[in-house]
């Protein structure tokens, strides 16, 4: 409850009177296994949601501990809302995610035949979300409002598997039964969820067999949920399972400099880099990015912070002294901690590699140099560390 009481407090403090007043009465929420689940009385409300208050509020989840999840859903139906849509055409190309567009085209283009079921796999910000309600958004246009079933995994866990066990008659199995094809985002929630993942074999098998295609989204690929049981594993696997990469800077920068008006656009090319390093890793991040510079017009920039906070607040999270930084040690913890500082020093101040090196114990360039690429290897493979980096760069700039 601590959470929903924080989120509270968080849209008191963001909206207006005005669309408190308004909003909120129309809204529930709960917490549910990895997050919060929020539920609009009808599509038009969750559209005002999204309007409002889901920008805001992803950017305030994204600074929580273990940065929980939020899912919005209209409880009028599971049928795509059609006043948020996510298109196609406003899907954001990049080289990581070209092989991921073809083939949601080719699920439009011959649905059930070629790619089915369709699994994209990814880690937060490429763009699977988007993909999947640009499917969405197109089988709606050919075939009408129900011919979609969009599903998300905590719900389907929390909700719809009980409600298929009881193999009785409802307006869910009536949906599914009708719909030309049935999406599910955050597959991940399925791990080691024995239940919800019988009844997902069962409608995967039912789609499947009446030649209706299934789209299924998750971080990671099925082969690597775990645990998970094996025919479902395999199921999902026959038909193709695609890899989606995280967007390269280039894009994240189109990104911003579109969506963020005239503060984006006055930054220097040099500000604007250092800024999306260490604070929009991923999409998700560079829009949220964009929309606070378009909103209040600056943001913090490099050069503004300096290394001794830096060296406090990564020693602080690591649960190190600043001593331990700067000193002598090398084990692996102390070592992964001071490579974190260094590029968060690399990328938020002005100092050269020389300066930092003689602040961390007077090494010298090739060394910092040799720690900074080592971090940044493991910010790309290790999502752990990934997001260690990601929690102490918030830190350091707010």
């Amino acid at each position: 409850m601590a959470l929903l009481e924080d989120l509270h407090d968080h849209l008191t403090a963001t909206l207006s009177p005005e669309a408190l007043e308004v909003l909120l009465p129309a809204m529930t929420f709960e917490e549910v296994p990895g997050g919060i689940r929020a539920e609009a009385i009808n599509s038009t409300w969750l559209a005002v949601w999204h309007e409002l208050a889901s920008p805001s509020t992803q950017e305030w989840l994204s600074r929580q501990p273990l940065t929980p999840s939020l899912t919005a859903v209209a409880r009028a139906g599971t049928a795509v809302a059609r006043e948020i849509r996510q298109t196609f055409t406003d899907f954001i190309a990049d080289p990581g995610n070209q092989l991921a567009l073809a083939a949601c085209h080719r699920v439009v283009e011959a649905p059930g035949i070629d790619h089915n079921p369709l699994f994209l796999h990814g880690g937060p910000g490429t763009g699977k979300s988007h993909l999947l309600a640009a499917i969405a958004d197109e089988y709606v246009e050919m075939l009408g409002d129900h011919a979609v079933i969009q599903l998300d995994g905590p719900t389907f866990v929390t909700t719809h598997a009980l409600e298929l066990a009881r193999r009785e008659a409802s307006p869910l199995r009536s949906a599914l039964a009708g719909a030309a094809c049935i999406m599910l985002d955050g597959m991940d929630a399925l791990a080691g969820r024995d239940l919800a993942q019988e009844e997902l074999f069962h409608v995967l098998n039912d789609a499947m067999d009446r030649g209706a295609q299934v789209v299924i989204a998750g971080r990671t690929p099925p082969g690597r949920l775990q645990p998970c049981s094996e025919r479902l594993s395999s199921r999902l696997s026959w038909g193709l399972v695609i890899g989606i990469e995280p967007a390269h800077l280039e894009t994240r920068m189109a990104v911003i400099l579109r969506r963020g008006g005239n503060a984006a656009q006055a930054m220097t090319s040099a500000a604007l880099v250092s800024l999306i390093e260490a604070r929009a890793p991923d999409m998700h991040q560079a829009v949220a990015l964009a929309d606070h510079l378009a909103q209040h017009g600056e943001f913090p920039q490099t050069g503004v912070v300096g290394f001794d906070r830096i060296l406090a607040t990564v020693a602080d999270r690591c649960q190190l002294r600043p001593g331990d930084l700067t000193g002598k040690r090398r084990d692996r913890e102390t070592s992964v901690a001071r490579g974190l500082a260094l590029l968060l020093g690399r990328r938020l101040t002005d100092h050269s590699l020389q300066a930092l090196g003689g602040m961390v114990g007077g090494r010298d360039h090739a060394t910092v140099l040799h720690s900074l690429r080592t971090t940044e290897e493991r910010i790309a493979t290790d999502p752990a560390i990934r997001q260690l980096y990601e929690e102490l760069a918030r830190s350091v700039v707010t």
